[in-house]
This record gives structure tokens, C-alpha cells and sequence, in this order.
């Protein structure tokens, strides 16, 4: 591989350290002259190339990812992010600044879901481009596709993705869509995504797609990933909606927990039961 890898870039590969195993395949530490580079390696390559395509997309975006060096079959290589450690608070509020500029992102169609289907860890995200109604989107192209991939693996019961699709059926009645506008999301805001360097935060492996941007603060919410100072800087910029933590929150976490049942099962399912409970379905 480490042959391969120097014909790939043109360049003598002169070390390959293992960092670690992700969800479609190895990741690597590649020593390269006086540079280092991330190797993301999968026989999945189309997976790799949409990456590439997401992370350039961010980039074009001004967004702070890394930058795309090589994205060729089988091998993705990457920026190496050289981080450093950074208080908590110090943390948060660079996260927040970056996601709010993430946010400001708009696209001219207004058009909820992006322009080619993208992938949230190693599942699929369709994003078809004809959807100006976001609760349609939500549980047409989020929700009931990964409900159903939970049922067909066994991960959930038929009931309860009938509840989820009496569910998906009323959430315009549930949710208001009159200050809803397509935002630019990353999609898998988990804390081991946001990485910290001097200059700021910066973000890896996207799940992107044109979505309510509050979906995101609710996943970050659902996982931990920021606290309070985070919340109160972003609301500097994004004021939080009047139903965010009574009615948003539940409905938009939704999609990231079937996504967590899909690929743990376990206590995620009950997780998933409780906010259907909250939410009286």
C-alpha cells in the first residue's frame, strides 16, 4: 500500500503509521518529505470521493476543513490538522463562530437537500434537489429511509416504524415553517468531528445537505458536543426558535438517533422510544 500510495502522489511515502479503523475503512498517518498527510483507504470509493466532494464543497464555502490533497480510488489524502489544546470555553466559542458562518450558507434555489446524494458515516444520505418543503424532506429523505433500514436489519420493530411514519405524515402540523430557511449543515456534529488548532476550530468528516440549522444544534444537544458558552454565542448570531427545546429538539433527533441504531442498536432503540413517548406518538 505504502508503494501504491507514492505512485498515487508522486511523492516518496516514507512512513505509514495506523491511526485508526473507520467506518468504511482504515485511516492512516502518512510521512511524506517534511509533510504528514491523513489517508483515509476503503474499497467503498465511492464513499471516499463523495467525502472529497463534501470537504471541497466546505472549502469552496470558506469553511475551515481540511484541504483535499489526492482523492483517487481507494485512497483519500488529506490535510493532517495539527491540533493543540485549547481551554473548554476557548473551544465552544471558536465552534460557535464556525458554525454560525456554516449556517449563513444558503443556496439560491432554496431548496432544502443538496446537490447529489451525500453519506452520514456508511449510509447513504439521498438528497434530491426538488424539495421546498422541509418537513416533507425530513421524513421523506431523513427519517423514513433510515427507519426503515433499521427495520429491514432487524435493529426495530414494525411498529414502531409505523409510528414513525404517522409521525412523518403530521410534522407540518408540528413544526412552524415560516422562519425556516435551507441552511449549509455539516450533518455529524459529535465532538470527535471538531477538531482545534491555533487558528481556530475546524471540521472533519461531513454529512452535508441544506437543512433547518437548528437540526444541528439539536444533535449537538443530543450527544454533548458543546455546553452553554457555545449556545450563547451562536444565539448572537442564530437566535434560537421560541419552540426549540419543547418541540424542535425531539422531532430533529430523531434522524441522528436511527442513524446510532443502525450502526449500535442497544440502548439507542430505547433512547429512540423515549422521544417518541415525549412526543405522544
Amino acid at each position: 500500500m505504502q508503494e501504491e500510495l507514492s505512485e498515487a502522489l508522486g511523492q516518496h511515502v516514507k512512513r505509514l503509521e495506523l491511526l485508526q479503523q473507520g467506518q468504511i475503512g482504515d485511516i492512516y498517518l502518512a510521512s511524506v518529505e517534511d509533510q504528514r498527510y491523513v489517508v483515509k483507504t476503503s474499497e467503498q470509493t465511492e464513499k471516499l470521493a463523495i467525502e472529497a466532494h463534501m470537504l471541497e464543497d466546505l472549502y469552496e464555502a470558506k469553511i475551515r476543513v481540511p484541504h483535499v490533497i489526492l482523492s483517487k480510488g481507494s485512497f483519500l489524502v488529506l490535510e493532517y490538522i495539527e491540533t493543540m489544546s485549547q481551554a473548554k470555553t476557548t473551544q465552544e466559542i471558536e465552534a460557535a463562530k464556525l458554525l454560525c458562518r456554516l449556517h449563513s450558507v444558503t443556496n439560491e434555489s432554496r431548496m432544502y437537500g443538496y446537490y447529489y446524494d451525500t453519506t452520514i458515516g456508511p449510509f447513504p444520505q439521498k438528497n434530491e434537489q426538488t424539495q421546498y418543503n422541509w418537513t416533507l424532506f425530513l421524513g421523506q429523505m431523513r427519517i423514513m429511509p433510515m427507519a426503515r433500514h433499521c427495520y429491514d436489519s432487524g435493529k426495530i420493530p414494525k411498529q414502531m416504524v409505523e409510528r414513525l411514519e404517522g409521525l412523518c405524515r403530521d410534522l407540518y402540523k408540528r413544526i412552524d415553517m415560516r422562519t425556516i430557511y435551507p441552511s449549509l449543515l455539516h450533518g455529524d456534529v459529535w465532538s470527535g468531528n471538531v477538531l482545534f488548532e491555533r487558528e481556530g476550530a475546524c471540521l472533519i468528516d461531513p454529512a452535508i445537505y441544506y437543512g433547518d440549522k437548528e437540526m444541528e444544534l439539536a444533535f449537538i444537544l443530543l450527544f454533548g458536543t458543546f455546553g452553554e458558552t457555545f449556545f450563547n454565542v451562536y444565539q448572537e448570531n442564530h437566535p434560537l426558535s421560541d419552540d426549540f427545546y419543547e418541540n424542535k429538539v425531539p422531532l430533529y433527533q430523531i434522524y441522528p438517533l436511527l442513524v446510532h441504531v443502525a450502526l449500535y442498536g442497544g440502548s439507542y432503540v430505547g433512547d429512540l422510544e423515549r422521544i417518541l413517548k415525549r412526543l405522544k406518538v
